[in-house]
């Protein structure tokens, strides 16, 4: 962290406006949200856009149009699991003391594939899987749409989607896609974490981000329930016809089968992806994650020492799991393609909950960095060498690439170009 207070000079709050106002005006993109924190305080807020695109007539966005935030609910699941670390209540490397708590988890096996006749081939894992695993997607526990076999174990038992109106626990009860702790497939782990933080504490989810993440933070917009008003205040979910170069246009379909209607949302909660939100609220979130670096912060979320771990590469040194954490950054169009070389994933890495750049960004951020975003474009960093966190936020479901990329990198670059430390 820098030793003297971080700034951003007028000219950078100007050219964040302007970039913002021709994002927006320009309609390759909906509505958008750019905001800057220091440890102490904001440094930049702003937001433009159309709450329903094209359709002005029902209203624009501002600081309390709630988003759907879809996978950046890791990030707090993960901050939750790391604080019960901190009281001693679980180990990041303790299998047994996880299976205690998890004990679908010890019943897991891997599929391995299916006879012709379509029965399941299943194997004993010989790794048990750790808390550690949960959080830097080395578990063996992935998304349908990262693995066939998994996609197919879903369909055959008809397991409930965990965003929509049946979710239980079966919603999470798939099968491994591989052996613990030797591949990095992105998936469904921190949801886990999310069920052992539930466990653990006696308090749903939402209770205990409630009370141990919220409350202290002043957050009051942030929720596994969107607001009961919310065809007023919710951005209206936007895609791309057709993909990738084509205009935007709303979304007439339920967002990866989600339900919006909060009284058919309940516990078990998604602590992968269910949070609702609004972009400054995460902004708040981010900065006293950023204020838990210093060990007299007002609000401490995390310990020091805790706080070094979010940025420290947790995944093994190995060739196989480093090169499919570089497939991923690329399917994702990383934010800095320089930063994936020869595809050894060499200059990256995954700490607990965070994608970490290990060299500088060409558009600014530093090294040991950690970033991550959700499936709507709900953009975040936090860079601890600079001494800010940053939020770029739509909602938008598309694939890879997409304009809004070029919108990212250049709010980055116009506000590194502007700091002052």
């Amino acid at each position: 962290m820098p030793s003297v207070p971080v700034r951003l000079d007028e000219t950078g709050v100007d050219a964040l406006r302007q970039h913002l106002k021709d994002t927006v005006t320009g309609r390759k993109v909906p509505a958008a949200w750019f905001g800057v924190t220091s440890a102490n305080e904001e440094l930049f807020f702003d937001c433009r856009g159309e709450r329903v695109f094209g359709k002005p007539n029902e209203g624009m966005v501002d600081e309390h149009t709630i988003l759907q935030l879809f996978s950046t609910t890791k990030f707090v699941t993960t901050v939750a699991s790391l604080q019960l670390v901190e009281r001693g209540l679980i180990g990041l490397d303790d299998s047994d003391a996880l299976y205690r708590h998890l004990p679908e988890l010890a019943e897991l096996q891997i599929l391995e594939g299916y006879t012709e006749e379509g029965e399941e081939i299943f194997r004993k894992p010989n790794n048990k899987i750790t808390l550690k695993m949960l959080l830097n997607h080395t578990c063996g526990l992935t998304y349908a749409f990262n693995s066939l076999l998994t996609a197919c174990y879903i369909q055959k038992h008809s397991i409930p989607n965990m965003l929509g109106p049946n979710a239980s626990i079966q919603s999470y009860l798939t099968p491994l896609a591989f052996e613990p702790g030797t591949r990095f497939q992105y998936g469904i782990g921190i949801d886990w974490a999310g069920h052992l933080v539930s466990r653990i504490s006696g308090l749903t989810l939402e209770e205990y981000f409630s009370k141990h993440i919220w409350g202290p933070c002043g957050i009051a917009e942030i929720s596994f329930h969107p607001p009961s008003d919310a065809e007023s205040t919710m951005m209206a979910m936007t895609t791309r016809e057709p993909m990738h170069t084509g205009d935007v246009v709303l979304l007439e379909s339920a967002p990866l089968g989600r339900t919006l209607d909060r009284e058919k949302i309940h516990p078990p909660y998604s602590g992968g992806g269910g949070l609702f939100g609004t972009a400054r609220d995460y902004l708040t979130f981010l900065r006293h994650v950023l204020a838990s670096a210093e060990p007299n912060a007002k609000v401490q979320l995390l310990q020091p020492d805790t706080f070094k771990l979010l940025f420290r590469d947790t995944l093994p040194d190995d060739p196989v799991i480093r090169k499919d954490l570089a497939a991923m950054a690329q399917r994702q169009c990383i934010h800095d393609p320089a930063l994936l070389t020869d595809g050894t994933g060499e200059y990256i890495g995954y700490g607990p909950g965070l994608f970490i750049n290990k060299k500088e960004s060409k558009w600014g951020r530093k090294a040991m960095s950690g970033f991550w975003d959700g499936a709507a474009k709900t953009m975040f960093w936090i860079d601890p060498t600079s001494g800010i966190a940053a939020v770029c936020h739509t909602n938008m479901l598309t694939e890879n690439p997409d304009p809004w990329n070029q919108v990212y990198n250049q709010y980055e670059r116009i506000l590194y170009d502007h700091l002052q430390m």
